[in-house]
């Protein structure tokens, strides 16, 4: 409770923070705000559909008008938000909305026709002057499993209403999920879509600037270490979540060695781990064989009885390709279970390459012939462990 801290506050470092000011975003900010403005003129509000990979500020934007939009006050403009990793059905969305405004309302053991009913009586009101306007705003739209019964539930809801409307705010990191919709759902839903574009280094750079002057005490953090921090996640698609990520990670690691900042040194070594972390959450759920493959080239990284050529440019070890197959052989036949053919191998050991977690090479100069020479990705004690945790438990 004592020790001193470089962080001020760590929740400003979270991806699920909200900022006060989205930086580089106002336009898209303008375009929710004038796609909702609508119903504060007791219309309905349009429908909008917002596209950007991840860690682009989709989600903050639409949170950050969402919740200044309930800080008006008006009792019949209403919001709901919902990540649909959660609420991943159209009969979990309508009862989140329904429990949500009618908190005596049973939320279990209700078929769906009765829970449309209550919606409807909830956004209708007794009269013109207690109807409601509702924007349903989905997070993640794309992980609903009866994607079009829902869209065209929600789409198609203000035809059976009186008084009041429905409106809807997707969000999605894929801009091809309506090819999962049917051609009136389609015709539906698409009054505004908006496209969030991928933050450059620059822009990253002010992100991570203000953040750090929340989280973090003052002369903490390293310029060099927001300039890495940025062009890495830069290189990686822009993603702001990503940067801050490095960020906390690299506090972490100078706070858990004593250190008095955050330097560009300690962002790399927070980049290696955060991939490291990426690459055995993939291995754990690699098929069955492409796992025995990666632990069979594991043990022979740590028995030291193989016949290895130090000849990569960085000194790392390589391995004929012979020798890993045969103890990945081994490795099946110790399990109980019978090897893949030669021809299987070549093809495991070519998706693993794709998936960056092995690299091979032609061997070149002093050995006989043209073989496969094999290089671990990643440190082999990890790997044996993550998958002894798995296929091996």
């Amino acid at each position: 409770m004592q020790e001193k801290t470089l962080f001020r506050n760590k929740d400003v470092l979270s991806p699920h923070f909200v900022p006060e000011a989205l930086l580089h975003r106002d336009a898209e900010v303008r375009t929710v705000m004038r796609c909702i403005a609508p119903a504060f003129q007791d219309q309905k509000a349009k429908n909008l559909f917002i596209y950007g990979r991840p860690g682009t500020g989709k989600t903050a934007c639409v949170k950050g008008v969402l919740a200044k939009m309930d800080e008006r006050g008006d009792a019949r403009v209403r919001s709901a938000y919902m990540n649909c990793r959660v609420y991943d059905s159209r009969y979990k969305v309508l009862q989140k909305c329904v429990g949500e405004f009618k908190p005596g309302f049973a939320r279990t053991g209700y078929s769906f026709a009765v829970l449309y009913e209550e919606f409807l009586d909830w956004i209708e009101g007794d009269s013109p002057e207690t109807a409601k306007r509702l924007v349903v705003a989905l997070d993640e739209i794309d992980m609903i499993r009866d994607l079009d019964p829902l869209v065209y539930t929600l789409t198609r809801i203000n035809d059976d209403l009186v008084r009041g409307s429905v409106s809807l705010v997707g969000i999605s990191n894929s801009v091809n999920f309506k090819n999962r919709l049917d051609s009136r759902s389609r015709s539906s839903i698409c009054e505004e879509e908006l496209v969030f574009a991928s933050y450059n280094a620059n822009q990253l750079r002010d992100i991570l600037s203000a953040r750090i002057k929340e989280g973090f005490q003052e002369g903490a953090v390293t310029a060099g270490a927001v300039n890495l921090a940025a062009a890495v996640a830069a290189s990686e698609n822009g993603d702001a979540r990503y940067a801050l990520s490095l960020l906390l990670r690299a506090g972490e690691l100078a706070q858990k060695r004593g250190k008095t900042e955050v330097t560009d040194a300690l962002v790399e070594e927070s980049r290696r781990l955060a991939d490291e972390d990426t690459a055995f959450d993939v291995i754990g759920v690699l098929p069955q064989h492409q796992q025995y493959l990666l632990y069979a080239l594991a043990c022979l990284a740590q028995d030291g009885h193989y016949k290895r050529l130090v000849t990569s440019d960085d000194g790392e070890r390589l391995y004929f390709s012979g020798e890993v197959y045969e103890r990945y052989c081994r490795v099946v036949k110790q399990s109980g279970k019978q090897p893949r053919t030669a021809r299987w191998y070549r093809e495991y050991l070519g998706e693993l390459e794709s998936a960056g977690l092995v690299s091979t090479v032609t061997s070149g100069k002093g050995v006989r012939g043209h073989t496969t020479l094999i290089r671990l990705g990643y440190d082999a004690d990890k790997v044996r462990k993550v998958i002894e945790k798995t296929l091996l438990a």
